[in-house]
């Protein structure tokens, strides 16, 4: 089973670790004097010693005034100084992705694809002309399809956005909203800004700091066009003229 082997703490989109634990117990104490008023946002990086993370967002509220109790981050104003668990129990007990999952299935996977391939390009023209009786010439050439990134958009959305706005873009509530649906996606400039910049006085990261224009298109065009959106799409030099 991987132990945890470095827990880091980011806070409000900051690059450089606001704390960083190696040791057990990981908690984080988070002290009012330590912030500003209002609402911050902290990125928990768990690496393991076997190379495997996770990356989790949370949220949390500074009030300077003793206005209610603090229980849990995410619920109530944090008005003193309170320790706050990083890491579920549930999780220092969940094994690693295995061999099977690692190894095994894609490599299975692949060699399936190159017996289908194969086959196709054996028998595949035998088996079309025997069906196809007529053919009308093309009288102009199709449209060539534009170019894609070698970026996985919905990768870098499950690592960095999903934790936040969740994997089906139906978001949790006001704090972190639905990108499913928005129709405030349409605004691709605001958009772009958005995920670069961050959004002062909310959760919102800015991810400009942390991955480069490809990345960024990348996982924007992933939102503009996953869960039924149809927005659109931008490019990285879209990206590299909005930093």
């Amino acid at each position: 089973m991987a132990e945890i082997q470095r827990v880091e703490i980011y806070v409000d989109g900051s690059s450089e670790p606001f704390q960083v634990i190696t040791q057990p117990p990981f908690k984080v104490r988070l002290d009012p004097a330590d912030f500003a008023e209002g609402d911050h946002h902290m990125r928990v990086v768990v690496t393991y010693d076997n190379g495997d993370y996770h990356d989790y967002a949370y949220m949390f509220t500074i009030s300077h005034k003793p206005e209610v109790e603090v229980s849990h981050i995410n619920q109530a104003p944090i008005y003193s100084p309170v320790d706050v668990d990083l890491i579920d129990p549930m999780e220092s007990e969940m094994p690693p992705p295995g061999l099977l999952t690692q190894a095994i299935l894609p490599v299975a996977l692949f060699l399936v694809i190159v017996v289908v391939s194969a086959w196709f390009s054996i028998s595949g023209d035998s088996a079309v002309s025997a069906q196809v009786s007529h053919v009308e010439e093309i009288s102009k050439p199709a449209a060539a399809a534009p170019a894609t990134s070698s970026v996985d958009g919905e990768a870098i959305f499950g690592e960095k956005c999903a934790a936040c706005h969740q994997l089906d873009g139906k978001g949790q509530g006001d704090v972190f909203p639905a990108l499913a649906g928005n129709a405030n996606l349409a605004d691709t400039d605001m958009v772009i800004d958005t995920v670069l910049h961050g959004r002062a006085g909310t959760a919102m990261v800015a991810w400009g700091e942390q991955m480069d224009d490809e990345q960024i298109a990348a996982v924007i065009n992933y939102i503009l066009s996953a869960w039924g959106n149809d927005f659109g799409s931008v490019t990285p030099e879209d990206v590299a003229a909005k930093r």
